[in-house]
């Protein structure tokens, strides 16, 4: 049986007068439901000017730069979405993520100001699974009749995390073929292709073909195809 977690690895740093911590260690949890990240800083990070607290957060996914979603502890930066929500005073701030989604998993930082000196840390969200959808493009006539090929694609969309595998069956038997490197996608989440190549021969005897989506101990997701089946 897998269990999916969000585990919240913490930090702690000093950096001249301010020292942060983020917690807690570990939350289970699931699609849909909601996540409080705590960070608590040594001292008060107030700006002296306007008493406003200098507190900001940033969200930072897979080969991304980081980006801000809070500042000022509960201020939304333009396009952070409403699920997020900053809140807390003094020493002690809260992020907040109501109805958590596939794309929010990345690693989310608390970065707070006092007296010239800035301190940050970590908390690292693996992320919810996201089950992609297939769709399994068939050969061209024109291919099969005039190549004596058969190039069938499998593209696999709003997946993640971002190492799911694609695979073929041809009749229950299985065939060798790459997968792309997963494509962030604007949402956050990715997709993937793969091709598989038979003789012209070969898909019109098929009675099946199946494009086939794994990750770790995820249930597989799969698409069929009819062999012989083609496209104009």
């Amino acid at each position: 049986i897998c269990s999916y977690v969000f585990i919240l690895c913490v930090f702690s740093e000093s950096r001249g007068q301010v020292t942060v911590t983020q917690t807690p260690e570990l939350i289970s949890t699931s699609s849909g439901q909601t996540v409080t990240i705590n960070c608590k800083t040594g001292s008060p990070v107030l700006d002296a000017g306007t008493s406003i607290p200098r507190m900001a957060w940033y969200q930072q996914k897979h080969e991304e730069a980081p980006k801000l979603l809070i500042y000022y502890a509960n201020t939304r930066n333009s396009g952070t979405p409403s699920r997020f929500t900053g809140s807390g005073s003094s020493t002690d701030f809260t992020l907040t993520i109501s109805g958590v989604q596939a794309g929010d998993a990345g690693d989310y930082y608390c970065q707070c100001e006092h007296g010239g000196a800035k301190a940050d840390t970590l908390t690292r969200v693996p992320g919810v699974r996201g089950t992609p959808i297939l769709t399994v493009l068939p050969p061209s006539t024109v291919e099969v009749s005039s190549k004596n090929t058969a190039t069938l694609m499998c593209l696999a969309n709003k997946g993640y995390p971002f190492d799911w595998k694609l695979s073929w069956k041809v009749d229950g038997n299985s065939k060798y073929s790459e997968t792309s490197r997963g494509l962030l996608q604007k949402d956050g989440l990715y997709s993937w292709s793969s091709s598989l190549s038979l003789t012209a021969d070969e898909w019109k005897k098929a009675g099946s073909v199946v494009c086939e989506a794994h990750q770790g101990c995820q249930a597989p997701v799969t698409q069929m195809l009819r062999g012989g089946d083609c496209s104009e």
